[in-house]
């Protein structure tokens, strides 16, 4: 048994998991280096969270037997994807800004939220007076001089807490004064009690001290084929395959700001020694690949290869790799299909995550926009949006025959009337509109017709195995670069590889979407060298750093903001 554990978010982009067993005996556990829900520190590594699972029986976890812990290190923690300062055992507060850098301008407030301000009375040389606010009313001021640390206090539920801190770097006196300020650390003035009994969802609190918090299923947690469930509610979902044990784990982290920096498994090789080092990255180690859960079938790789002693990665050393795999039609109609690439089903692999189908050699790979076998109903004059354009629409119903019309941006460009069991375009049940695509007839929309419903007020038709590939191809020709990588094969697979020796670094253009992240470690005279792939996704945002005023934003890094350091 397989299962695959996804983290959810409102507005919804899926940050898939490592794929994972269920079957009977079975031991796993998910934390912030192989899945991308819980917090991970792109510049030290540091993660806090794990879910531990323990399978009893195939897709069955006893009461007791999951385990969700967030461990306590100098002060910090994590807790369902973000970072939190420990204020006391049990009580935690969210990490808001993390070693963030901001300048701050006379007249312009560092608006720290809950009614909380930071205020630059004014400058007098190297020193500068910063007054904290609650409601606008003065909590506490200090003045400091420049290079000097600061902190600032406020009692919440009655006791004194630290929720912002960090360095007076530099003080500039002008006729609009301005200081600068790094290390920044906020934190969050609406604390959350974590009591050992606290129920969350079917999780109960059965530690909560100084080292540790810790959670237990309260209930036993089953998984059968077609499910869906949720281990921890807004951390961990499971989403089981129709017809096997077999999972994916899902994480969506529910953010006002929804820009997500989504990262695979990190990898760690030790730089130290004379012999050379490799990484590998496929959809099972990097949840943004392409992965197809009902088929069990990925297509993408990431290969990193290092020489040794060298502190860059050599030609040929960076590869990424996507093999086609030979997709059956799902409408059974479809099979007498017999075009080219396209004869009996069609070529899918993966590219930067999404689902492409290839067209061959030099011929590039078009998006697979629609291709499931969902049954669904379309009345009299209903129009169904297919997507870059298109639609279908049904244009009448008499007795056993349905006029139905593909159109593009309003314009016809097929039309066929249909009458289930005597006559269709391919077949007798299928709708099948054709378009040539750089010089390869493709079968762009299809669908199966599958019964004509009569209704005395309103006709429909009941529709299944929808099929739809997107009509602009992306061109891969020998050559061709994509980020730091060059084609140099197209046949039988796509492969890319750098042409030039790169240096590593903290964001590396693999291809147009895929990233290479990475930081040193020094332990004992071994120079170990922590890499990690990750894609950068935005939804619907309007600013991706949080606005303080209507004139400032904090001057800090994407990823400092979005996973702390």
């Amino acid at each position: 048994m397989l299962i695959i554990a996804i983290t959810p978010v409102e507005g919804a982009i899926e940050q898939r998991g490592p794929l994972i067993n269920i079957t009977a005996g079975e031991h796993t556990i998910l934390n912030g280096e192989n899945c991308p829900g819980f917090y991970y520190s792109t510049s030290t590594g540091t993660y806090y969270e794990s879910l531990e699972l323990y399978f009893s029986e195939d897709g069955l976890i006893k009461t007791g037997d999951a385990t969700y812990t967030s461990k306590i290190t100098s002060g910090s923690t994590g807790f369902f994807g973000k970072k939190y300062r420990v204020f006391e055992d049990g009580l935690i507060s969210e990490n808001l800004i993390s070693f963030g850098s901001r300048d701050l301008q006379r007249g312009n407030d560092y608006d720290l939220g809950n009614g909380y301000k930071l205020v630059l009375q004014g400058i007098n040389n190297d020193s500068a007076l910063l007054e904290l606010q609650k409601d606008s009313l003065p909590v506490t001021s200090k003045s400091l001089n420049e290079g000097s640390k600061f902190n600032f206090t406020d009692k919440i539920n009655g006791t004194e807490y630290v929720i912002l801190e960090g360095t007076l770097k530099q003080v500039l006196d002008s006729k609009d004064p301005i200081v600068s300020l790094t290390s920044v650390n906020q934190y969050s003035t609406a604390p959350i009690e974590i009591n050992v009994g606290d129920k969350y969802g079917n999780f109960e609190v059965t530690e909560a001290t100084s080292e540790k918090i810790e959670f237990k299923n309260r209930v036993p947690i089953r998984m059968s084929p077609g499910d869906y469930v949720t281990i921890l509610e807004n951390l961990i979902d499971f989403r089981v395959a129709d017809n096997v044990y077999r999972v994916c784990s899902y994480n969506m982290t529910k953010d006002v700001i929804k820009s997500y920096q989504i990262k695979g498994t990190s990898l760690t090789v030790d730089r130290s020694d004379s012999s050379p080092d490799s990484c590998v990255w496929t959809a099972d180690s990097f949840g943004m690949l392409y992965y197809d859960l009902e088929d069990d079938f990925s297509t993408e790789r990431l290969e990193l290869n290092l020489d040794a002693e060298k502190d860059w990665i050599p030609k040929g050393g960076l590869v990424y790799e996507s093999s086609p795999v030979r997709i059956p039609y799902q409408n059974p109609e479809m099979k007498d299909y017999g075009e080219n690439a396209f004869d009996g089903g069609y070529s899918a692999l993966g590219w930067d995550g999404e689902k492409y189908a290839w067209l061959g050699n030099e011929q590039g790979i078009v998006n697979i926009l629609m291709d499931d076998d969902n049954d669904r109903r379309l009345y009299s004059g209903e129009e169904w949006d297919l997507g870059e354009g298109y639609t279908l629409k049904v244009d009448g119903i008499e007795s056993d025959k349905v006029y139905l019309t593909v159109l593009r941006n309003n314009v016809a460009v097929h039309s066929s009337i249909i009458s289930p069991g005597n006559s269709a375009d391919l077949g007798t049940h299928t709708l099948l509109y054709n378009k040539t695509i750089n010089g390869i007839e493709i079968p762009l929309f299809s669908v199966y017709v599958d019964k004509v419903l009569e209704g005395k007020e309103n006709s429909g038709v009941a529709l299944k195995y929808p099929l739809h590939f997107s009509e602009s191809p992306l061109e891969i020709k020998l050559g061709k670069m994509f980020g730091a990588l060059t084609v140099v094969e197209t046949s039988p697979n796509i492969r890319l590889e750098n042409e030039n020796a790169l240096n590593f670094g903290s964001n590396l253009e693999v291809t147009e979407e895929i990233h290479l992240g990475s930081f040193e470690k020094k332990t004992g005279g071994n120079l170990n060298v922590t890499f990690f792939p990750f894609m950068n996704k935005v939804e619907k945002v309007d600013s991706i750093l949080p606005t303080t005023t209507q004139w400032t934003i904090p001057v800090m890094s994407v990823e400092e903001y979005l996973l702390g350091n």
